[in-house]
């Protein structure tokens, strides 16, 4: 659909052409109107229409100046020129700038207002064909040259010629987009597929609510190669609306990722730079973002400091191999104090996640155990870590995983599994949640979660569900026919979610189970 913006200082003229024709049926739609040139171009910088239907004489900035100055930055952009008979010259003057169409107010009406749209919308279609097949191989030569500025942290003479004759870096900002991923619970056991569906539906959402605002927007792949956050060079704003247009990005960006992904999405962005002596200078200004955010801190605040582990993964390494648990858990604590404490970067703690990985693969063949498929899935989700809590946890995860491996006789463990088993007795007419059991446990609700199913071949949730209506079928059996009452009585919030997971496990509601089978089978 084709988004149109009206300007003309005569109210009369605005009201007339909104209502003179059904919009949605000629694939198009009022994204704004204004009523003088200035307003007009300001509508333009932030909702980059594809059709401006603009009168030639207008205050502050007449229709002819806004056409040139939109040749300049917003080539793509079609205008159709709203004019009377005493400014016909002028008209003729602003076809040469491409303009589609000059209409005639006295002549204004439905069937001619179609026509010039219609002769609008292919004009618009042609443009942007011509500009992306002209621009499709650079842009993606741009993306690969601003990605080698970030991994590098140099400007090649290729790179600063490319940038510099591609006329991106007149005026531009870097934007990084960042989010957390939703945590364990019991409605929904995330796994590292699910985390990357959300990503790539994520990226969809980012492209479309950016691109609605800049048409020069070059993604570049985050340095680490994550799947927490994406980074986008964005090209020809101004400095004078920057800070407006990106707070109105974010809180386009955060309310279509919410429906969509239900992710709570941030951006950062960095200040307006030109030219390319500036772009170690905006690199810089984006990392000190991306690491204050990655830290939960304020950037002025932030100190860098090198991730100091010392000799800690040969120590690891050692007390695994002897199963040595309080060794195994002194070395965790030393890499939590050093994770807890120094403002590092996320980089730097991808690089001692690896280290890690390495000491804990070695220490586990020494035993005779190699690494389980559920150490390669808690040690994949580090490509999921945004902020420093979430690096803490996942640290939790690695020593709680290795302990009940290195403990096991089968390297399998069942120690976790039977704390779960253990609570869930204890409560069972209780309500009972994830990081309640979790933390009998003393391990992490994610670690939980996918520890029982792995043991005991089921989830915990059900697992839980099922140990609730075999209790309820205790009781119905014992003449305790009230619905409500056992539903109360065992920690449901309700008869309905009761009846829902009794028909789940018994493929029957539970009047229909009092009904047809309690009787009979406890005569």
């Amino acid at each position: 659909m084709f988004r149109i913006l009206i300007a003309d200082d005569e109210p009369i003229i605005l009201s007339g052409i909104r209502h003179l024709i059904d919009w949605e049926n000629a694939d198009a739609e009022i994204i704004g109107s204004a009523r003088n040139g200035a307003e007009a171009w300001s509508i333009i910088e932030s909702e980059h229409p594809d059709i401006v239907i603009t009168d030639i004489k207008m205050p502050l900035m007449d229709g002819l100046a806004l056409v040139e100055k939109c040749a300049d930055s917003y080539p793509r952009i079609v205008f159709i020129i709203l004019t009377s008979l005493a400014e016909f010259s002028l008209a003729r003057e602003a076809v040469g700038y491409g303009v589609s169409d000059y209409l005639l107010k006295t002549e204004l009406d439905e069937k001619t207002l179609l026509s010039a749209l219609e002769k609008a919308e292919s004009e618009s279609v042609r443009r942007s064909a011509t500009a992306g097949s002209f621009q499709e191989n650079n842009d993606d030569r741009l993306s690969s040259e601003i990605l080698n500025l970030l991994l590098l942290r140099q400007i090649t003479a290729e790179t600063r010629n490319l940038l510099s004759h591609s006329d991106v870096l007149s005026s531009y900002a870097f934007i990084a987009a960042v989010y957390q991923f939703p945590a364990e619970s019991f409605d929904k056991e995330w796994d590292a597929e699910d985390y990357r569906k959300l990503h790539g539906w994520e990226e969809d959402v980012l492209l479309k609510v950016i691109h609605s605002f800049s048409e020069n927007v070059y993604p570049v792949t985050a340095p680490s190669g994550r799947q927490s956050s994406f980074i986008y060079l964005v090209s020809g704003i101004s400095r004078e609306t920057w800070a407006a247009v990106s707070s109105r990005l974010e809180e386009k960006v955060r309310s279509a990722a919410g429906m969509v992904t239900g992710l709570d999405t941030k951006l950062l962005h960095t200040a307006v730079y030109s030219g390319s002596d500036s772009l170690q200078q905006s690199r810089s200004e984006l990392e000190a973002l991306l690491m204050a955010y990655y830290l939960e801190k304020e950037p002025a605040s932030v100190k860098p400091a090198p991730l100091v582990i010392g000799s800690v993964f040969p120590t690891l390494e050692l007390a695994i191999r002897e199963k040595d648990r309080v060794g195994c858990r002194a070395s965790f604590a030393e890499i939590r104090r050093a994770v807890s404490s120094s403002d590092h970067s996320l980089s730097q703690l991808e690089f001692m996640i690896v280290a890690l990985r390495s000491a804990v693969m070695s220490g586990l063949a020494s035993i005779g155990l190699s690494e389980s498929d559920e150490i390669t899935e808690m040690f994949s989700a580090s490509d999921f870590i945004s902020r420093r809590s979430e690096a803490l946890l996942f640290l939790d995860d690695i020593e709680s995983g290795l302990l009940d491996i290195v403990e096991s006789t089968g390297g399998s463990g069942s120690g976790i599994a039977d704390k779960a088993r253990e609570y869930i007795l204890m409560h069972i007419t209780e309500h009972i949640a994830l990081s309640d059991v979790a933390a009998y446990a003393c391990v992490s609700p994610g670690y939980m979660s996918k520890s029982f199913k792995r043991i005991m071949g089921i989830s915990l949730v059900d697992y839980i569900n099922q140990k609730k209506v075999e209790k309820a079928k205790e009781m119905m059996a014992e003449g305790n026919e009230r619905i409500a009452d056992i539903a109360l009585a065992l920690g449901f919030s309700n008869i309905y979610y009761f009846s829902k997971v009794f028909r789940k496990m018994e493929g029957i509601p539970p009047t229909e189970y009092i009904k047809n089978r309690v009787k009979s089978e406890y005569k």
